[in-house]
């Protein structure tokens, strides 16, 4: 995926605020990822490694501007 405009829901902010992940980091995994798959509703799961921590990014399945449902390491 491109650069691209995102989202957040409430909950996605809360994890990242927990596990001190950044908007900058957010968008460099939607922008960078080197794997992707879906889970059961169909949502994208995107992995990637900024500055080489793995953290997993969950979008919205045909959102746009995508929205960012939640954030893991």
């Amino acid at each position: 995926m491109e650069q691209a405009e995102l989202r957040f829901t409430h909950h996605a902010q809360l994890r990242m605020q927990q596990r001190k992940i950044s908007r900058a980091e957010v968008e460099d995994v939607v922008s960078n990822y080197h794997t992707s798959y879906t889970d059961r509703g169909g949502n994208p799961i995107l992995i990637g490694h900024p500055g080489g921590r793995r953290i997993k990014v969950v979008v919205k399945k045909g959102s746009s501007p995508l929205l960012v449902i939640t954030v893991g390491d």
